[in-house]
């Protein structure tokens, strides 16, 4: 199981106890944030507006809740993962062939490492920063799997009287590879409360155009030697359904993605998609194609 835990603090106000709305708050919005990120994991989007996918909800109703924890107020929600998708291992047949190739991630990691980078993009790119967030960074933030709904309930958590900051930090099953470049934890401070509810209202307007972006994990690399060119396969949510695109890299930019593959970076990729041979979907020429965590501080 994936395991977050969700941590309100106040010196004064909360100890060992918590005042009863405040938890009351807190659990509500701990899972409208499950639920958001269970949507914008199957499909980026600024605002769900009540449009969220079954598979998401799914996870949803699946996810336990442990016993809370000392340490000011601290709730640990569990999500049980799927077994991962047996994924065949081609043998080289080419001695020149250079291959790399894992299982895709299961959907329910898709919907924990969605909250912990949304979490992280909020702090990173709405808090943080001394400027209000521009509309470039809002695009940034929703291609992390940020929405309307997902601030509101931020925004919840720390409106409340007793809370002066909530932290959330993860503890990723061993069953599958953890994301690598995840904090250990992010904390977000009561004072942020105004400016992320201002950023929910800009993403109830702000649009994303997802015919040509996309994310997911990198599940298969192949490059021949001497190729001035190497191919990804990325495995990603396209239309409702699970499917693996395969994108065409220079090869500096290829040998990146196989550090990529390694360290457990998912990736965001720009590019129009087209039907290649054997009807598979392929990227020819990216715009972009970077991991999804160098999108933190605004000009990143």
């Amino acid at each position: 199981m994936d395991v977050a835990f969700l941590r309100a603090a106040n010196d004064h106000k909360i100890t060992d106890t918590i005042p009863l709305e405040a938890a009351v708050t807190m659990i509500g919005s701990t899972r409208k944030l499950l639920r958001a990120s269970g949507t914008t994991a199957w499909r980026e989007q600024s605002e769900i507006g009540g449009n969220y996918v079954r598979r998401g909800d799914a996870v949803l109703k699946s996810a336990r809740m442990d016993h809370t924890i000392e340490g000011s107020f601290v709730i640990p929600i569990l999500v049980p993962l799927t077994q991962p998708i047996d994924k065949p291992i081609p043998s080289p047949r080419d001695e020149n062939l250079e291959l790399f190739a894992s299982a895709p991630e299961p959907f329910e990691r898709r919907v924990t490492r969605t909250f912990a980078q949304s979490i992280l993009a909020v702090r990173e790119i709405i808090v943080q920063p001394e400027r209000f967030p521009s509309a470039s960074d809002l695009q940034d933030v929703v291609l992390r799997g940020v929405s309307r709904e997902f601030c509101s309930a931020v925004a919840a958590i720390l409106s409340e009287p007793a809370v002066a900051e909530f932290e959330t930090r993860f503890d990723w099953a061993n069953a599958v590879p953890a994301p690598s470049t995840m904090p250990e934890s992010v904390l977000i401070e009561s004072e942020a409360v105004e400016r992320i509810e201002l950023v929910a209202e800009k993403l109830k307007r702000s649009r994303i155009d997802q015919r040509s972006i996309f994310s997911g994990d990198i599940v298969e690399l192949r490059h021949m030697t001497d190729e001035p060119f190497g191919d990804i396969w990325v495995s990603t949510i396209r239309r409702g359904r699970r499917s693996e695109i395969k994108i065409r890299l220079p090869f500096d930019h290829y040998q990146q993605a196989v550090a990529w593959h390694h360290a457990q970076r998912a990736v965001i990729v720009e590019g129009k998609v087209t039907l290649g041979p054997s009807r598979r979907l392929v990227v020819d020429s990216a715009v972009s194609c970077r991991p999804i965590d160098e999108i933190l501080l605004p000009g990143s």
